[in-house]
């Protein structure tokens, strides 16, 4: 874990360098994700229907311009994976068939560093772009939010996940590729993307069927850049 630690500062340093080397612009972008785990065609058939969760991201964006029309972009971000689970049944009440489920939502929260290769199109200020680029992700914790149904949905709590008891891998390598948009306010560079991540680490491993999950998900992101000079 120790060394998985270091390899994700190395990689913030390196961007430091290379951000002070050349004219860069920096800013901040918020999104919305959905978030599930991919699971291979044997778990598939045995396990329920695992869940997309939704929740907001957070992250501070640097782009440092290359050649042409290409920049690397580092970002550090903040964002939370995992997957829900839903077990339902009817109950007959006074002669009325009511629906009952119950809903179990497993939460991670991610620190991440994605390093992507940006390709932008267009040369005046409104400009599309592609990102691709690996993503390197630490677990810093975790809960599992649980609610019941009964024609109104109740929470019920959370539960704390203790990640190292469990045998969690907190360390997931990863791709993130990008499709957006950016228009440029004289100084100020807005911009719009969709974003789907594809987790390669396996996470955790399911008792008795001896099958592990990986982290996958998509979402939606705006946010602005400003430069910053030399």
């Amino acid at each position: 874990m120790l060394s998985n630690l270091k390899f994700l500062f190395a990689a913030l340093l390196l961007t430091t360098a290379l951000a002070v080397q050349a004219q860069v612009s920096v800013g901040a972008r918020v999104g919305y994700q959905l978030n599930n785990v991919y699971t291979t065609e044997g778990l598939g058939a045995i396990a329920p229907n695992f869940l997309n969760i939704d929740e907001a991201s957070f992250g501070l964006v640097t782009e440092i311009p290359i050649a042409g029309g290409f920049s690397f972009q580092p970002e550090l971000g903040y964002s939370t994976k995992g997957f829900g689970l839903k077990e339902g049944f009817d109950a007959d009440l006074l002669g009325v068939n009511l629906p009952v489920s119950a809903r179990a939502e497993t939460r991670v929260r991610y620190l991440e560093v994605p390093l992507l290769a940006k390709y932008k199109f267009g040369e005046d200020a409104l400009q599309a772009y592609v990102a691709a680029g690996p993503t390197f992700s630490y677990a810093n914790k975790g809960q599992i939010d649980t609610y019941a149904n009964v024609l109104l949905e109740v929470e019920l709590g959370s539960v704390p996940l203790n990640l190292d008891a469990i045998n969690y891998e907190r360390f997931d390598v990863g791709a993130t590729i990008a499709l957006g948009a950016q228009y440029d306010f004289g100084p100020v560079t807005t911009f719009v993307d969709a974003r789907y991540y594809r987790g390669f680490s396996e996470l955790y491993d399911i008792p008795l069927v001896n099958e592990k999950v990986r982290n996958k998900g998509y979402g939606f992101n705006v946010g602005v850049m400003v430069p910053v000079g030399q």
